[in-house]
């Protein structure tokens, strides 16, 4: 009997980050769409403005790992 053939793990790393990805950007946008509508200066504004932030510099940080 012949043993099973594997996949390759490289096509569904890539499929992974692909995805990975898209969410983190979709994510990012839909935060930056709220930030967008409130009024600069309010404390809300800077909350929102630093969860932005955070979301960019993780999305930024899996592309410089992968």
């Amino acid at each position: 009997m012949r043993k099973p053939v594997r996949k390759s793990s490289k096509k569904t790393q890539k499929n992974n980050f692909e995805e990975r990805f898209a969410l983190m950007v979709g994510e990012y946008q839909k935060a930056k769409d709220v930030l967008d509508s409130m009024p600069e200066g309010t404390s809300e504004y800077q909350t929102q403005k630093k969860v932005c932030d955070k979301l960019f510099a993780s999305a930024e940080r899996y592309i410089n790992k992968n």
